[in-house]
């Protein structure tokens, strides 16, 4: 049978539009295959994670809408192309994504903890986000039986403290926690009540909490105990230096801000962290731990 000039060409602008969609879906699932291993991270934030879980459906749905046209689902370059699409959606259904919602759901919750004074729940959801992001983590190296017990059980207990998607914090019918949780949060109470006398002195036979704030002349000194003033100059008289430490007249204003400078004792790395009053730094100080070997000092940064 003889194929026309009409029918050849009609043949070709076929073929043509039909490579045309292979490659807009090749480039869509190419595309969509990082956003899938954004569900893969372990420190993925809530803002990264609800671009994930949004961005795959509506790939997919477009992919679906383009394998409907013609010769698109039977050419030979299609089932590499949705390759990658299959491995986002693959990373969008994995435990680890529910895992990743609830490691971020907890963070929330433990931060209005935190500002509510409510240590329980921000050892518990600190807790929680921290089993969660490890799993996530141990996931590339594929799961042993103990990692999808601890996965079931960590869900489970997010779920009691009712963490949902919205981070509202649980009602007053408190679910039991852990032993472990209980004494950490015990142990973060007993510091709060300690820092309620303010910023410790810095000196190391001494040690006490409401300390105040020093300069020499020249500079912001250390925070110390009013008693603790005439011993240190003593001391630099010792060494040969001016002993010119006093306590700062009037005090630290009462709109003052303090700069708490946590480092790494054992290696590099430091973090810093704003606070509005001194208790609030001292407790900063002696609760937050970014390295294993913490080390901390407190300034006033800002004055009215």
């Amino acid at each position: 049978m003889t194929t026309t000039l009409d029918e050849w060409r009609a043949h070709a602008r076929t073929a043509q539009e039909t490579d045309r969609q292979v490659r807009r879906l090749y480039h869509l699932a190419y595309r969509t295959a990082p956003i899938g291993r954004i569900l893969t991270n372990p420190n993925a934030t809530a803002d990264r994670v609800a671009y994930a879980t949004t961005r795959i459906p509506r790939a997919s749905a477009a992919v679906a809408r383009i394998l409907t046209r013609p010769g698109v689902a039977e050419h030979l370059e299609t089932p590499y192309a949705l390759s990658f699409l299959t491995t986002a959606e693959r990373a969008l259904t994995a435990p680890s994504t529910q895992l990743l919602k609830t490691a971020n759901t907890a963070r929330a919750a433990a931060a209005a903890a935190s500002e509510n004074s409510d240590d329980l729940r921000c050892v518990l959801f600190g807790d929680i986000e921290d089993r969660c992001r490890y799993l996530v983590d141990a996931a590339h190296h594929g799961w042993t039986r103990h990692e999808h017990a601890a996965s079931k059980t960590v869900l489970d207990l997010a779920a009691r403290w009712r963490l949902s998607p919205d981070a509202r914090p649980a009602d007053a019918n408190q679910p039991p926690v852990p032993a472990h949780i209980a004494q950490e949060a015990a142990r973060r109470a007993e510091i709060r009540a300690r820092c309620t006398a303010g910023i410790r002195c810095t000196r190391t036979t001494c040690l006490a909490y409401g300390a105040v704030r020093t300069h020499d002349g020249t500079g912001q000194g250390p925070f110390l105990c009013p008693g603790c003033i005439p011993a240190v100059n003593a001391e630099h008289a010792a060494r040969g230096l001016a002993p010119t430490l006093q306590a700062v007249p009037g005090g630290v204003p009462a709109h003052a801000r303090y700069s708490v400078t946590l480092y790494n004792g054992s290696g590099p790395g430091r973090r810093t962290v704003t606070c509005t009053t001194p208790q609030e730094a001292q407790f900063t100080a002696e609760t937050v731990r970014p390295f294993n070997n913490t080390g901390y000092t407190i300034h006033v940064t800002t004055t009215p």
